[in-house]
């Protein structure tokens, strides 16, 4: 049998570049989920494609479950959607989370005053 070494390190973005950063460390799920509720809808009146780094609290010994599973399930249901075009786990020694692409707004959705920012 051949030994054959996976490579996991495409799964997993360790550079956490993204053209914005949502800090939901501390916050409980439903306020968690409110506030990317909350960045999905702004994303749909701009016309540019953006990367977000979410940031989660980072997994603590005997704390039990984090934000990551259900966040990350959400998240799932929203590329389903085509809400947002791409998820890829995040994960650092301070942190974990998700950098998530927003595609542009439909030409419908994008008002003038908004078309700017």
């Amino acid at each position: 049998m051949n030994d054959v070494t996976l490579n996991l390190d495409n799964l997993i973005d360790g550079s956490g570049y993204a053209d914005f950063e949502l800090d939901l460390t501390g916050l409980d799920l439903r306020h968690a989920l409110e506030s990317i509720r909350q960045m999905i809808e702004r994303q749909r009146r701009r016309r540019k494609v953006r990367s977000v780094l979410i940031r989660l609290d980072p997994p603590v010994p005997g704390q039990g479950e984090t934000l990551f599973r259900p966040v990350g399930k959400h998240l799932v249901e929203l590329l389903k959607k085509e809400m947002i075009s791409r998820v890829k786990p995040y994960a650092d020694k301070e942190c974990s989370g998700f950098v998530i692409h927003l595609p542009a707004g439909k030409e419908e959705d994008i008002s003038e005053d908004e078309a700017e920012s």
